[in-house]
């Protein structure tokens, strides 16, 4: 199977352990210097970034029938830009957090999720206890993964990030994932599955069946909610946009299709889909 996370790929290099600001430090000089085009490019990766959890979704990956189509797009409606290289089914975005990509030729067409977690064994144990399945791990430059499918179906991946990897860029900004709902068909099975798996709590939300999703008190990285009832799994992703109405009209204008932004209580809200079909949501955060 192709691996959509070949965008993220680093050329091997030594690097010296060494916690805290160091580290850090030498992980954004060696992006400067030995490869700018590499997985975790980006000056929004700055020094004070956060620190990434268990349970946090560390990467993100949009799949698409046609990734050239889709980056021309996500281009247009968000600003985004691509590093140069990588594999031709592929695109890693630039500059936004947290860290994303696109591949091309994986179904279904969703945004596809990489958690951080700090025993991958034992994650993985977990998962295939829970009634999951997960593919042998793989040692990669940017940590140890694990491809795996929830016990509803729902592709993701569980990973150990290296010990020198950079923290989570700040956010949310304009292009960025600012929010994640994650639809189930049954939301007491997915509560089950990923509480036991990542920690996860969840409180109620503001629609029926609906839950917010929070780790140790706290909302996980980026924030994220899951919505019961659907009639197959899949993670629709919310991104930040500085002006909605100009975003709405950009992607009407490019063959997508797009709701009339409704006022919310953190900002305004509009439901779209591409011009390929896949849902996603914009959102202008502040006071509406």
């Amino acid at each position: 199977m192709a691996d959509p996370f070949e965008v993220l790929r680093e050329p091997a290099r030594r690097v010296d352990p060494d916690p805290g600001f160091a580290a850090r430090l030498r992980a954004r000089l060696e992006r400067a210097v030995l490869d700018p085009a590499e997985a975790w490019r980006g000056e929004r990766m700055s020094i004070t970034g956060t620190t990434l959890r268990h349970g946090d979704i560390g990467h993100a990956s949009l799949w698409t029938p046609d990734v050239g189509r889709a980056a021309g797009f996500y281009g247009e409606v968000l600003g985004w830009r691509y590093a140069p290289g990588g594999p031709p089914q592929g695109r890693q975005v630039e500059e936004v957090a947290p860290h994303f990509g696109m591949w091309e030729g994986e179904e279904p067409a969703s945004v596809f999720l990489a958690y951080v977690v700090d025993d991958l064994a034992e994650a993985v144990r977990r998962i295939e206890a829970g009634g999951g399945r997960a593919q042998p791990p793989t040692v990669e430059p940017y940590g140890v993964i694990a491809r795996c499918r929830d016990d509803q179906g729902l592709p993701f991946a569980v990973y150990e990030p290296r010990p020198e990897a950079p923290p989570a860029p700040e956010g949310p900004r304009g292009g960025d994932l600012a929010y994640v709902t994650i639809e189930v068909p049954s939301s007491a099975a997915a509560r089950a599955f990923y509480g036991s798996v990542l920690g996860w709590e969840f409180t109620p939300g503001s629609i029926p069946d609906g839950w917010g999703v929070r780790r140790g008190g706290a909302e996980i990285h980026p924030m994220t909610g899951m919505s019961g009832g659907a009639e197959r799994a899949a993670v629709i992703p919310m991104y930040a946009v500085d002006d909605i109405r100009a975003a709405v009209a950009k992607v009407r204008e490019l063959g997508g299709t797009a709701e009339e932004p409704q006022a919310k209580p953190y900002g305004r809200l509009a439901e779209c889909a591409d011009d390929q079909g896949t849902r996603f949501y914009l959102g202008e955060l502040g006071p509406a």
